[in-house]
């Protein structure tokens, strides 16, 4: 077995929801059932749903360059950027044409980082930072630092407001972009490369694994889940903003973390990014309810980010010791 099969197996093998972020994710809902009124009706589910799909959509995305062993914290300012050119081109492409020339900027903004990043060597961190920096920069030039106003036709607002079959379009869009996510990493074979790069690039390099390629790859397919996301947050505000969105990034990496996709690179399911969107949604929807200050849902997030990395490492050597104990009682 080589090195490259290990992590790859290690990662694929198990494709259930992992136990720490399923049992935290089901301990925050029933803690919030039980204290918060009308936090387990229909309608406020429902509601945390809707709020959490954009979320969700761009997390698939992070997810990606995390595996990598990457981050993409450009993210925010490309969903500006792309409400501010949709806005703009509205009255010369149309509805349609509109929402694609915004969707065509954040596909830009993430070749340019898988570009940077693979062909020179960069570090994730830098180049995604300068480029949210950049790509802020231009949407307020764009829009004169104010937003600019949409017109809100049924049409315009459909993404953000519409309904199938009774079910919301942006909860439709997360669950579309869910079942994506785990099609890519485990039935593709673009997916099974992105493991291997972010576990142990060099060795995938060696072992003649096209790693830029394989990199430029998986930011622009993150990037394509961000487009997705900013349509549905430019039909939700109706505007262009130079300042929409501005905490997205961190989020989304907030939300793989605590649902367990480690920051290292070379593991991740699809499966952790419903938990840690979820719990970051209970919270915030928690908040909200309570009519607590915001200070309160940073305290909270913080105080589960950490809680879920001392569960992440004390899960190590318990699974371990479960193992060990299940190997001896079947050798007996």
């Amino acid at each position: 077995m080589t090195a490259l099969t290990v992590p790859m197996k290690q990662s694929i093998k198990n494709r259930f929801i992992p136990p720490a972020s399923a049992w935290l994710t089901l301990t925050v809902f029933v803690l919030f059932a039980l204290a918060v009124p009308r936090f387990a009706t229909f309608g406020n589910i429902e509601n945390v749903l809707r709020i959490a799909s954009i979320l969700c959509i761009v997390a698939c995305g992070q997810a990606i360059v995390l595996i990598l062993g990457g981050i993409e914290f450009s993210f925010g300012s490309s969903v500006a950027l792309a409400s501010i050119m949709t806005v703009l081109t509205l009255p010369d492409l149309g509805i349609a044409g509109g929402f694609a020339a915004g969707a065509a900027v954040v596909l830009l903004v993430g070749a340019l980082n898988g570009a940077l990043i693979a062909r020179f060597d960069l570090p994730p961190f830098l180049v995604t930072l300068g480029m949210l920096m950049a790509v802020a920069g231009l949407a307020a030039t764009l829009a004169g630092g104010l937003p600019i106003d949409a017109p809100l036709t049924d049409a315009f607002t459909w993404p953000a407001r519409g309904r199938i079959g009774g079910v919301p379009v942006p909860i439709i869009a997360a669950v579309l972009s869910l079942i994506a996510l785990y099609g890519l990493l485990t039935h593709t074979h673009i997916g099974r490369l992105w493991y291997l790069v972010g576990a142990n690039s060099e060795a995938a390099r060696l072992s003649g694994i096209r790693v830029r390629l394989t990199i430029f790859a998986g930011y622009i397919v993150a990037s394509g889940f961000c487009a997705v996301a900013s349509v549905i947050l430019t039909s939700r505000v109706g505007s262009g903003q130079p300042g929409l969105a501005p905490n997205l990034p961190f989020e989304t990496i907030a939300a793989c973390a605590i649902g367990g996709i480690p920051l290292s690179g070379g593991q991740g399911r699809a499966s952790q990014v419903v938990c840690g969107v979820l719990i970051i949604a209970m919270m915030n929807n928690a908040v909200v309810l309570l009519n607590l200050p915001v200070a309160y849902q940073q305290l909270m997030m913080a105080a589960v980010i950490l809680g879920t990395v001392v569960l992440q490492r004390a899960s190590g050597p318990i699974q371990m010791a479960w193992h060990l104990l299940a190997r001896r009682g079947g050798t007996q």
